[in-house]
């Protein structure tokens, strides 16, 4: 989940502006953003990554977009349920995962969101922003568009200062290019990615785990040190930590995906309640109303 917002270019200038006149002639966010997606594409320096939208809406103040994220650059066998073999991906071919994304720009306030949904760890946000802002820049040229980490701490404080986190899940992913020192290939084909994943809770429905690790990473001001902690276990450093906690009416719970901190000391949360099409990928109108969801925990 992110932020967005508009400013004026000029040394000391803070004030941001109404996302429906982000120029002083009327022009709103949302007309822009939507100009910019029909054959949107961006791409990575050695264009081994690209994100092209596919799919564009507008729904009142919500901007409903899907994309493919494409990827090369990994050789593998790609087998059915039956282990033959259905097709050999070399390193030139590109895998294309549907991604989706609400951008919310209310035309009255200063302050929009934007919720990307991450398919299987493939995030789309740094492209996107690359895109979007190469295009913002050469057409207002005194205006910065700012999209930015929103912390979603709150809720996740809240149940750590009265102990009400039940589980933490690590989660280590082994790359291809990692694999002789892999901790999952007596499991996982050689050139698949692995996914390595740590449960930790306390035996028994009323015991609640240990926080003092959880609170140091919300309260310091910098918290590397005890993100370093979270995720190392017996020698092993994994990628991120999954945050299950009890929400105050004590029976929803909800899951805080906690990122590095040089990656914006962000939280994700998982998407619940999708509905998945025949090929085990989820229906679109399902990834945005559990978007809407998210977006309205955050922001009302």
């Amino acid at each position: 989940m992110y932020t967005v917002r508009v400013r004026t270019k000029r040394a000391g200038a803070n004030e941001h502006h109404l996302l429906g006149d982000i120029d002083g002639r009327g022009t709103s966010l949302s007309a822009v953003f939507g100009r910019y997606m029909p054959g949107f594409e961006s791409a990575s320096a050695d264009a081994s990554k690209i994100v092209r939208c596919v799919t564009d809406k507008a729904d009142g103040d919500d901007l409903l977009l899907t994309f493919q994220h494409g990827q090369d650059g990994v050789a593998a066998d790609i087998v059915g349920s039956d282990g033959s073999l259905r097709y050999h991906q070399t390193s030139e071919d590109s895998q294309l995962l549907q991604c989706a994304c609400l951008f919310r720009l209310p035309g009255s306030e200063r302050t929009g969101w934007l919720a990307i949904h991450v398919n299987n760890g493939r995030g789309i946000k740094g492209l996107l922003d690359k895109g979007l802002g190469s295009r913002f820049r050469a057409e207002f040229a005194d205006r910065v568009l700012e999209i930015t980490p929103f912390v979603l701490g709150s809720a996740l404080e809240e149940a750590v200062r009265n102990s009400r986190v039940d589980k933490v899940r690590l989660v280590k992913l082994e790359r291809p290019n990692d694999r002789a020192n892999a901790a999952t290939d007596k499991w996982v084909p050689s050139g698949a990615e692995g996914r390595l994943e740590l449960s930790i809770a306390a035996r028994g429905r009323a015991q609640r785990i240990i926080t003092s690790l959880l609170s140091r990473f919300l309260t310091e001001q910098d918290p590397r040190a005890a993100f370093g902690e979270i995720v190392e276990f017996q020698g092993m450093t994994f990628d991120e930590a999954r945050v299950e906690v009890l929400m105050p009416n004590g029976v929803t719970r909800r899951t805080f995906n906690i990122e590095r901190p040089d990656a914006g000391h962000a939280f994700t949360e998982d998407l619940e309640g999708l509905e998945m099409a025949n090929d085990g990928s989820p229906l679109e109108d399902s990834l945005f109303a559990a978007l809407r969801t998210t977006l309205r925990n955050v922001s009302g």
